[in-house]
C-alpha cells in the first residue's frame, strides 16, 4: 500500500536489510508508528491553516507510477464543507488512513479524533499482490461533528477475506476530548466482534490513562491500558503500556509490555525517544530515536535510530533520515540510509526529491531507490499530488485584541511573548501566518499561560499571530511587524 507512506516501506526494508540482529517486521513497524504519532504532537500545519476567509489547497488525489510509467497506486478524495488536509513534513506523507492503534491510543496528538486529512470519502486503488491487476483496493468513509472531531469511520476492503473490514465510533465530552472509542470487525456488514476504549484526563485536560476492553463470551474484559506522564510544560515524557497477549482466559494480570521515555527542546519539539520492551522477565532497552531541527520549524530535519544489541551490549546504528530545505524552508530532498555493520558506515537506501506549489504543498515527489551501487538516473517512482483551492467559510469564535491575551513586543526582532491573563478557554496553539495565509510557524502551548515564539529566522515583514483553543476557536489574532 504505497500511498500510505512511500517512506514507511523504505524505513522497514532498510532496517531489515542492514539489521545487526533479527527483528520482527511487525514490531519495528509498530515502533515507527508510535514515533510518527509522537511527532504529530506539533504538526507544521493545523486547523489554523484554514482560517475563515483565507484561501488554501486541499489534496483531492494522488497517483504513483513506476519508472516505466505504469500506475502502481492512487487515491481519490472528497470533502465536506470547510474540511481540509495537511501534509506531514515529519514523515513526508499525507496520512490518509485512520491509524487506530491499541498500543497506545495517542489521542493527545489528534491523529485519531481530528486527523490531518479530513476527507469524507477516500478510494484507494492499487496493484493486487496476488494478481498484479490494478484496481480498487479499499473504500473509506468518515463522519465528523461540528468541531471537526471524527465520530465515525468505516474501512471496507475489496479482498475482505484477507483484510478485515472495520468500523469505528468515537464519543466526545464538552471539552472536545474523546471519552470513549468503539471499534468493530465487520462480517457481511454486521459487527461480529467488538472492543471499546475509555479515556481519563487531568484537570488541565491532558490524557492520563486509556483502558481497552474486549467483548468475549458475553462479558467485557480489560485487555490493555496505557498510562501517560507529563512535565511542567505539558510535554508527554513517559508512556507505560500494559497488556497480556497470551492470556486467553482474561483472568491474568496485565504486564507492562512497552515503555516510551521522551525528551524535548525548549520549543517543545521531540528530541529523543527511548523505547523499552518486555523481554519475558523485565523491560529492556529496545530502540533509541534522536531528532534534530532547523530554525523554528516544528518538523525534524534529521532522525537517527539505534537498536540495542543485548549480546554485544551496545546501541547499534539502524536508520538515518536527513532532509535539506529549499529557500522557503521546506524539505526538497530527503535521504534515507541504513547501516552496514561490515563496512561500519551508513549506506544509502532511498532519496526523495520534492517540488512544491504556491501554497508550499508538494505537487510532485520523485523517489530514487539505491541499487547497492548508485542511484538510478531516472526515478524509481513518481508521485503526483492533485489539489483544489477553496475558501474556508467557517465562522470561528473570535476574541480580538482584548485584555485576555497580550502579545509583545511589536515590532519584534527575535522573540515574541504571548501571555493569557484570563478567559474560560485556554490557549492550545499559536501560529504565525504570512500575508498569503501560509503558516510560517506553529507551536502547541496547551496548558500554558505564557509562551515564547521565536521569529529570529523569519524574513522581515507583516505577519498575523493566531491563538486558538483545542477546538480550533480563535481566541486572539493580531498583526505584528518582524524587523
Amino acid at each position: 500500500m504505497k500511498y500510505i507512506s512511500i517512506l514507511a516501506l523504505c524505513l522497514v526494508s532498510s532496517t531489515l536489510l542492514f539489521a545487526q540482529k533479527s527483528t520482527g517486521t511487525s514490531t519495528i513497524t509498530k515502533h515507527r508508528k508510535v514515533i510518527s504519532q509522537l511527532l504529530q504532537q506539533h504538526p507544521e500545519h493545523s486547523v489554523l491553516r484554514t482560517t475563515a476567509g483565507v484561501s488554501t489547497d486541499r489534496v483531492i488525489a494522488q497517483c504513483t507510477r513506476d519508472s516505466m510509467g505504469v500506475i502502481s497506486d492512487s487515491v481519490s478524495l472528497n470533502y465536506g464543507t470547510n474540511m481540509t488536509s495537511a501534509y506531514d513534513f515529519n514523515t513526508m506523507i499525507y496520512p490518509y488512513n485512520y491509524p487506530y492503534s491499541t498500543s497506545p491510543m495517542f489521542n493527545f496528538a489528534g491523529v485519531f479524533t481530528r486527523p490531518q486529512v479530513l476527507f469524507d470519502t477516500c478510494l484507494h486503488f492499487t496493484q493486487s499482490p496476488f494478481t498484479l491487476v490494478y484496481g480498487l483496493y479499499e473504500a473509506t468513509v468518515a463522519g465528523y461533528d461540528a468541531s471537526k472531531n471524527m465520530v465515525t469511520f468505516k474501512d471496507v476492503f475489496v479482498d475482505s477475506v484477507i483484510n478485515t473490514n472495520m468500523s469505528y465510533v468515537n464519543s466526545f465530552n464538552a471539552a472536545n476530548n474523546i471519552e470513549a472509542g468503539y471499534w468493530f470487525h465487520l462480517s457481511g456488514g454486521v459487527p461480529d466482534s467488538v472492543f471499546k476504549q475509555f479515556f481519563t484526563y487531568n484537570t488541565a485536560g491532558l490524557l492520563t490513562k486509556d483502558s481497552i476492553y474486549e467483548y468475549h463470551l458475553g462479558s467485557w474484559h480489560l485487555v490493555a491500558k496505557a498510562l501517560y506522564t507529563y512535565n511542567a510544560d505539558s510535554n508527554l515524557t513517559q508512556i507505560d503500556y500494559f497488556a497480556n497477549d497470551t492470556d486467553t482466559s482474561f483472568t491474568q494480570p496485565l504486564q507492562e509490555k512497552e515503555q516510551y521515555i521522551n525528551t524535548y527542546d525548549a520549543s517543545h519539539r521531540l528530541l529523543t525517544v527511548l523505547t523499552n520492551m518486555y523481554n519475558g522477565s523485565t523491560l529492556e532497552g529496545y530502540v533509541k530515536d534522536t531528532f534534530a531541527y532547523t530554525g523554528t520549524h516544528s518538523f525534524h530535519t534529521s532522525w537517527k535510530e539505534h537498536q540495542y544489541d543485548p549480546i554485544n551490549t551496545y546501541w547499534a546504528p539502524m536508520f538515518y533520515m536527513h532532509k535539506t530545505l529549499n529557500g522557503a524552508g521546506y524539505p526538497d530532498t530527503v535521504n534515507i540510509y541504513g547501516f552496514d555493520s561490515l563496512l561500519n558506515s551508513w549506506i544509502p537506501a532511498m532519496m526523495d526529491v520534492v517540488h512544491y506549489n504556491s501554497f508550499n504543498l508538494p505537487d510532485t515527489l520523485h523517489e530514487y531507490d539505491y541499487n547497492f551501487t548508485s542511484f538510478p538516473s531516472t526515478p524509481s517512482y513518481n508521485t503526483v499530488y492533485y489539489y483544489e483551492t477553496y475558501l474556508n467559510t467557517t465562522s470561528a469564535q473570535t476574541v480580538q485584541a482584548s485584555e485576555q491575551i497580550s502579545i509583545y513586543p511589536n515590532p519584534a526582532k527575535n522573540t515574541i511573548t504571548i501571555s493569557q491573563h484570563s478567559g474560560q478557554r485556554s490557549m492550545a496553539e499559536i501560529a504565525l501566518v504570512n500575508v498569503n495565509g501560509q503558516v510560517v510557524s506553529a507551536q502547541r502551548v496547551r496548558g500554558q499561560r505564557e509562551a515564547q515564539l521565536s521569529v529570529k529566522d523569519i524574513l522581515p515583514g507583516i505577519y498575523w499571530i493566531f491563538v486558538s483553543d483545542d477546538a480550533g476557536n480563535i481566541l486572539h489574532r493580531q498583526a505584528i511587524m518582524k524587523q
